[in-house]
């Protein structure tokens, strides 16, 4: 059952394959400019939203029915081509654009007595990318 998406990048839960994610964290902020006031506090002024971050830890295993390295091939291309994807969750686009992977961190966890990598496991971090609309740019 597919869970979600990231890109062409499907999180699923089956009987064959166990490919999903865990400790997701989301990051929201607001931004203010402060201008200094002579012998007083500074004054605040909001000044628009950051674009949200979020962070995904993912754990791939050749023992859960995927191919470790089909599955650290597929992120380093979408972290080379640098492009934003859409980020699916239940059948939600989430956030309000598409997303960019801006870092992945792997850690070997396991490799066999042949070399092969059998384990890894990613922290992947993303931030969300908002499209200028053509009255804007």
């Amino acid at each position: 059952m597919a869970l979600g998406s990231l890109g062409d990048i499907e999180f699923e839960v089956s009987d064959e394959k166990v490919r999903t994610f865990s400790a997701m964290q989301i990051s929201k902020g607001a931004k203010f400019a402060a201008h200094e006031v002579h012998n007083r506090k500074a004054l605040l002024e909001f000044t628009g939203l950051n674009a949200a971050s979020l962070s995904l830890k993912i754990d791939i295993n050749s023992a859960l029915g995927v191919d470790v390295n089909e599955e650290l091939d597929a992120l380093h291309e979408l972290l080379d081509q640098h492009e934003a994807v859409p980020f699916i969750l239940n059948g939600e686009p989430q956030g309000d654009g598409l997303w960019a992977l801006e870092s992945l961190d792997e850690e070997f966890s396991l490799i066999n007595n042949k070399g092969e990598l059998v384990r890894v496991e990613l922290s992947l971090k993303l931030r969300e990318y908002i499209e200028l609309e053509a009255e804007e740019a």
